[in-house]
């Protein structure tokens, strides 16, 4: 009977130790699965709360013509220490020591780009700029902090021989319409000469 005992004892002593490690585990499974929750929570929000600072090559909208180098920040937050570096530099043949400050502020960077801002420079005329022989493709690498430190590099292509074939747009501006005005407002007889009613009933 006694070994019997024995042997109950030591067989609910095993289950026990058994329940004991799989219960372990599983509350290490737990409080992992929690703390990658937790991690992915605080990517999420990080993310959202980033700024996003791109860059791009554009025609400019006023005359649908020049190519402009164009930087935004389309994130909720101001990016601080904005570096772009630009592989190769961007043609300087129009207005080239304005493009060669360009490149090397940028380079240095920025010291903020609050949400939603753009900063452009002008290329020159689109036809000189994408009929050039060789490779017409430049690699943008974009690096900056936002409010929890610094934000995943950004490193892609623009190719400038994209532009071949395309529609030059002009979209017009407000611009346009001032200019427009002031035309018209040429034609309209001038206010400073005197009006006057002939007697015949006719207006001068």
């Amino acid at each position: 009977m006694e070994t019997w005992i024995a042997v109950v004892a030591a067989l609910a002593a095993a289950a026990a130790a058994i329940a004991t490690v799989v219960s372990g585990r599983f509350v290490r499974q737990q409080v992992r699965e929690m703390r990658r929750q937790t991690d992915l929570q605080q990517a999420i929000a990080e993310g959202s709360s980033s700024p996003y600072v791109w860059a791009d090559v554009r025609l400019q909208s006023r005359n649908g013509w020049n190519l402009e180098f164009v930087i935004g920040n389309s994130g909720p937050t101001v990016a601080t220490n904005v570096r772009v570096t630009i592989d190769p530099p961007l043609p300087t043949d129009h207005e080239g020591a304005f493009l060669e400050a360009m490149h090397q502020r940028l380079q240095e960077g920025l010291s903020s780009l609050a949400p939603g801002r753009t900063l452009h420079w002008t290329l020159g005329p689109s036809p000189d700029l994408v009929n050039r022989s060789g490779s017409l493709a430049h690699r943008v690498r974009i690096a900056c902090d936002g409010p929890y430190g610094a934000v995943a590099v950004s490193e892609y292509s623009i190719d400038m021989a994209d532009f071949r074939e395309s529609v030059a747009r002009h979209d017009g501006s407000f611009v346009d319409v001032a200019r427009e005005i002031a035309a018209l407002t040429k034609k309209l007889p001038e206010q400073s000469k005197p009006f006057r009613v002939r007697l015949d009933g006719e207006q001068d």
